[in-house]
């Protein structure tokens, strides 16, 4: 059988390094008025303090389902609550943010300190 050349190929699997490279540049300083919409489409997760927002990313782009459920468990990753949403539209806030289409990945900003 002759391979037809007018059909799109397949992109070939990333090796994990070039994957999280690659969504390390993608991670942005967002502000929630940026999460709103995103949180009223219901496509928002927040990363808890314990996880790393990059190896979130990665572990959802390569569709480890398994971890990804872990974490939804034991609520390390979760929906952000009513009081969350609430305290956000009161005083704003900015977020580290990641999209891993369809979602949207976040959590608090950490400062760093320079000295």
């Amino acid at each position: 059988m002759r391979e037809d050349s007018s059909l799109p190929k397949k992109p070939a699997a990333k090796l994990p390094e070039e994957l999280k490279a690659e969504l390390k540049d993608d991670v942005g300083t967002v502000s929630w008025s940026w999460l709103r919409p995103h949180q009223k489409r219901n496509i928002l997760f927040l990363v808890g303090e314990q996880l790393d927002l990059l190896e979130v990313a990665v572990a959802v782009a390569e569709d480890r389902l398994e971890q990804v459920k872990l974490w939804l468990e034991t609520g390390e990753l979760a929906r952000p609550t009513s009081s969350q949403v609430d305290e956000w539209e009161r005083n704003g806030g900015l977020f580290a943010g990641i999209i891993v289409k369809p979602y949207v990945f976040f959590k608090p900003a950490t400062v760093r300190d320079e000295g």
